[in-house]
């Protein structure tokens, strides 16, 4: 065995290191050619271990085949032939790697002699060479680039050597900015000098920073003297070489004149300004997609056409608007333009917000990259509904268009075809002879399209009788001098032109021009001022009204007090007169109309005292589907359409019921056939646009209530005047023209927008838009009422302020009569002086809000600096600004609005008075023992008490207590219907109202019936009152944490 240092110096353990660690990878071949090794470098070369190659040719492993998949023949391969014919070979050629991918090689096979000269195997060197071919071709391109630009550049090339200060320039210097060539300094003073004062320090400083830093590049823009004595505008960039120690040495740089591209973006400016201003004034459908054809833009004339809600129609939505027939046609269609990048073209029906489908053409065209590749679509839709009737008439007359082209061609001169005014020849009968290219330009109309045809054709219905006035002065030979008419385009759409025409003795001459940039700025100005005057007539109504409505109120207060006096009156004294009391029920009829009817001028005027809070517009449009479906009757079919995800708002809840309810029974007068009500809700976004058309309106966030019928539908000019106080389309005695003025004016009250689409004989939409509310805060705290005409047991003090007499004598009687101690005073300061003659504290002030001198909110101001818990509350007829600011009653502000009756003014001072004292409970049980054993027992518990003995009677204090009951207690078996039918309609009105159900029999069957109301309770009977009172704060704390 050799030693250690015998094995270095073997010599086959050389060979076989050198073999193992060369780059080069070596193959051994037999004299079959099939290999017997092969070192680690062809492994790494071929991809193939010895042992998944040993054995077979490398033409088998590598070689088989090109690069195109042909086959490889042994035959041709120039490694394969070393052998045969016993010669060393050498040069490129394509291996295929075990994963797959081709790549070059250089070889050299020799071949391996035995002792006798004769060939028994073959050695094959090879190494990838794709990176030397990849090097090299870069190198060469790098070469290329370099000799097209030397030869090609405009720019001015210089090279400075920054030991020297010398600066060599290419020609470019002299050919761009008219330097001759012994003017052109060879040092860095001359370039200096030559930058425009204004900006050498800039330039100076900061190329001098690239010289001591350490970049390897710098440009700036700066302005260069040409030889003239302008200036350029030119970019200038260059390169710092720098030595071994990184100080610079040289700069190379050129620069570039930007004078050219400097006005060319000028020009691009000045150029997309007019595009813009074009497009805008553009009354066609313009929608625009991305390159997959996902479309996110259409224009407001989009939305008006289809009138779908803004940004419904994006994505694929927009192909919900086409009629059923067309829809796969125009979807394949806009595919093919898609996939091929061809012109989108084709006329299909759109939806129209009428509900009509009109025939529209739809065209776009693709914008591409320089590349080539499409990076938008811009198209239109241009309404052509009338066109396509008339369109086989058109085709006729065109039939001789080229003899007609061919016989005018001669008659045109240069100002006939450049001028932007349109160019007329026309016979006394009215039919076109010729017409200039500025009607295609114009109009959209071919010559063809015009030749042979009346011109009286292209008029406007309503123009065409005074056109045919002046044609006949032209045919007597008078002179027209700024006639205007309107000419329809080719789109349907039409323009106003002014015409000058002279006549010869056998056409008429005619030229005119484009008037509608005119005409549209004096409509607009025309509509603002219309929309101000109409603004300022709502506005002067609406002051008129509501003065009215405050002294109507109380005459009204007088009159309803005194009729309820009397009637009381009757009662007291037990006297059976059937006709005295039926009078006094017509005569409170009649003020309680009178009063409804003020309250609706409040409404209109914007006056009315508003109590909004956050609402769920489609809980509350739901609950009101049974009243809906009472108010409409059996011919007309009510449908719902809420809309998931609805946005909430801030309304006054039962003047919203009260809208919505005014505009069904509106929508069912318009149908007295029958039909359908649709009311559907949904979020909108209104934009700058919408709101610059509509003055009053905000842009941003609303969600929309819109009430549809298919009933008879209104003229533009009621649709102008229906929200009027006082005007209506019924008969007499069928409405008092009151109820859209009160929708008007409520939403207006509460920040919104009304809007009414309608079309005779197709129905009426009318859109509430109320704005979103964007800080949901949660609704106040409800507070509890005690039950009417209770009176006072403690004879609480009272204060009472009013500057009317009779209305102050009334309300003083009807005090005293409930048991308080009563002052009274006519003004604030007379108030003020009987306050600080007290000995005690005021339990309460009631005073009125608009009084002479002192208002009541100055007086409350004034009192409770002196009495600081000292209890208000206010009435009035008409607020103006004192508690109400924007719509709603100021935080914390209790008022009782005039006209107001002998219960409701009980009810609401008991209410101030006992205020967080007790809840208030509806008792409905059908025996009267177990009834006021049930009511005493809650009594005792602290509660306030009311009775219904049927469910009738107590649907009827439910719904003229609008849900401000604590709880509901409700016996399972009434004489007219169930307890559980009672509580269902209970839960339709009210989602939030607390119910405890009583029962003799079946407690757990009611309790697995309403086991998801979290507001509904059961208990069995018999009960005590300490269970009674128990099982009343169970069901309200579980319907407050639900």
């Amino acid at each position: 065995m050799l030693s250690q240092p015998s094995r270095l110096l073997d010599p086959s353990r050389h060979l076989d290191a050198i073999i193992d660690n060369t780059e080069m990878a070596l193959f051994v071949m037999d004299a079959r050619q099939q290999c017997v090794f092969m070192n680690r470098a062809a492994e790494t070369l071929t991809g193939y271990r010895l042992d998944e190659i040993k054995g077979r040719t490398l033409h088998e492993a590598v070689h088989h085949r090109h690069p195109d998949g042909r086959p490889y023949p042994i035959e041709d391969c120039p490694i394969d032939r070393a052998f045969p014919e016993r010669n060393r070979v050498q040069g490129e050629e394509i291996f295929v790697h075990k994963d797959g991918h081709f790549y070059p090689v250089a070889f050299t096979a020799s071949p391996i002699r035995n002792e006798a000269g004769e060939p028994v195997g073959t050695i094959i060197e090879a190494r990838n060479v794709a990176a030397e071919h990849a090097r090299d071709a870069a190198i060469g391109e790098a070469e290329d680039r370099y000799r097209l630009v030397a030869q090609a550049t405009n720019d001015a090339i210089w090279d400075w050597d920054l030991a020297t200060d010398h600066i060599r320039w290419n020609e470019a210097v002299q050919t761009l900015f008219g330097y001759a060539a012994d003017s052109v300094g060879p040092n860095g003073r001359w370039w200096k000098d030559t930058i425009h004062p204004d900006d050498r320090g800039r330039v100076v400083e900061s190329i001098q920073a690239v010289i001591d830093g350490v970049a390897d590049s710098w440009n700036a823009e700066y302005r260069f003297r040409r030889a003239d004595g302008s200036y350029a505008d030119i970019l200038d960039r260059g390169a710092v070489l720098r030595n071994g120690t990184g100080r610079a040495c040289r700069m190379i740089g050129a620069m570039l004149d930007l004078s050219e591209r400097k006005a060319v973006e000028t020009a691009l400016k000045e150029s997309e300004a007019r595009l813009q201003a074009i497009a805008d004034s553009i009354d066609q459908m313009i929608w625009a997609t991305r390159a997959d054809g996902y479309h996110d833009y259409f224009n407001s004339r989009w939305y008006e056409f289809t009138g779908v809600p803004a940004g419904s129609t994006e994505g694929a939505g927009w192909n919900n608007i086409f009629h059923p027939e067309d829809r796969d046609r125009a979807w394949a269609v806009w595919q093919h333009s898609l996939e091929t990048g061809e012109p989108y073209h084709i006329e299909y029906r759109l939806r129209h917000r009428s509900g009509e489908y009109r025939w529209v053409l739809g065209r776009a065209q693709p914008v591409r990259d320089a590349a080539g590749r499409i990076t938008r679509w811009y198209g239109t839709c241009t309404d052509i509904h009338d066109l396509r009737v008339a369109r086989d008439q058109l085709r006729a007359m065109t039939t001789t268009l080229e003899q007609r082209v061919a016989e005018r061609t001669a008659d045109r001169d240069r100002i006939w075809r450049l001028s932007t005014d349109l160019m007329l020849v026309a016979g006394f009968d009215a039919t076109i002879s010729a017409v200039n290219p500025a009607w295609t330009t114009l109009l959209g109309w071919s010559e063809e399209e015009l030749i042979g045809r009346s011109f009286l054709d292209l008029v406007h219905p309503d123009d065409r009788e005074a056109t045919l006035a002046e044609a006949g002065r032209l045919s007597d030979g008078l002179t027209t001098l700024r006639f205007e008419n309107r000419y329809r385009r080719r789109d349907g759409s039409y323009a106003w032109l002014s015409w000058t025409a002279v006549p010869d003795t056998q056409f008429i001459h005619a030229v005119a021009r484009d008037i509608d940039a005119e005409k549209q700025a004096a409509e607009e100005l025309a509509r603002a001022q219309e929309a101000l005057r109409q603004s300022q007539k709502m506005e002067s109504v609406g002051q008129l009204t509501g003065g009215i409505a405050h002294d109507f109120n109380n005459l009204l207060t007088v009159v309803t007090g005194n009729i309820d006096m009397a009637k009381r009156a009757l009662d007291a004294a037990g006297a059976p007169d059937p006709r005295a009391r039926r009078a006094l029920e017509n005569a409170m009829k009649g003020a309680e109309r009178a009063a409804a009817l003020t309250q609706r001028l409040l409404a209109f005027s914007r006056r009315q005292p508003l109590a909004p809070k956050p609402l769920d517009v489609d809980k509350l449009v739901v609950g009101m589907s049974d009243l809906l479906n009472r108010a409409l009757g059996e011919t007309v079919q009510l449908e719902i359409v809420t809309s998931p995800g609805l946005w909430r708002v801030e309304a006054d809840p039962n003047q919203l019921e009260s809208a919505v309810l005014n505009l069904a029974v509106n929508a069912r007068d318009a149908m007295p056939e029958g039909g359908q009500l649709t009311i559907e809700t949904a979020n909108a976004r209104l934009d700058e646009e919408y709101s610059a058309q509509h003055a009053e309106v905000a842009p941003g966030q609303y969600v929309v209530i819109a009430v549809t019928d298919t009933g008879e539908g209104m003229g533009r000019e009621t649709i102008e005047r229906v929200f009027e106080p006082f005007f209506t389309t019924k008969e007499v005695g069928k409405g008092t023209g009151l109820g859209l003025s009160m929708v008007y004016g409520f939403v207006k009250q509460s920040g919104g927008h009304v809007k009414i689409y309608s079309e005779l004989g197709h129905g009426t939409t009318v859109k509430i838009y109320l704005p979103r509310l964007m800080n949901d805060v949660g609704a106040a705290e409800e507070t509890s009422l005690t039950s009417g005409l209770e009176v006072s047991r403690e004879a609480e003090t009272i204060l009472v302020v009013e500057d009317d007499d009779d209305v102050r004598a009334y309300t003083v009687e009807c005090l005293r009569e409930l048991g308080y101690r009563v002052l009274e005073a006519h003004d604030g300061p007379s108030a003020l002086r009987l306050l600080e003659r007290q000995d005690r504290p005021i339990d309460l002030l009631f005073t009125d809000v608009v009084m002479p001198a002192m208002s009541g909110r100055e007086l409350v101001e004034i009192a409770r600096g002196r009495q600081p818990d000292l209890t208000v509350l206010y009435t009035s007829g008409y607020t103006r600004d004192a508690i109400v600011h924007g719509g709603r009653l100021d935080p914390g502000v209790e008022m009782i609005a005039k006209p107001f009756t002998y219960a409701a003014l009980s009810q609401k001072v008991r209410d101030m008075l006992d205020r967080g004292r007790t809840g208030r409970v509806l008792v409905v049980e059908a025996e009267p023992t177990v009834r006021l054993l049930a009511m005493e027992a809650l009594t005792a518990a602290g509660y306030a008490t009311e009775e219904a003995a049927t469910a009738g009677e107590a649907l009827g204090k439910i719904r003229s207590a609008q849900g401000r009951y604590d709880v509901v207690l409700i016996d399972r078996n009434l004489g007219d219907r169930s307890g559980e039918t009672l509580a269902a309609e209970v839960r339709a009105l009210h989602q939030d109202l607390p119910i405890l159900i009583t029962a003799e029999t079946g407690e757990a069957a009611l309790r697995d019936a309403f086991a998801g109301d979290r507001c509904t309770g059961v208990i069995g009977k018999p009960y005590t009152g300490a269970k009674l009172a128990d099982a009343l704060r169970s069901v309200g704390v579980k319907c407050q944490r639900g």
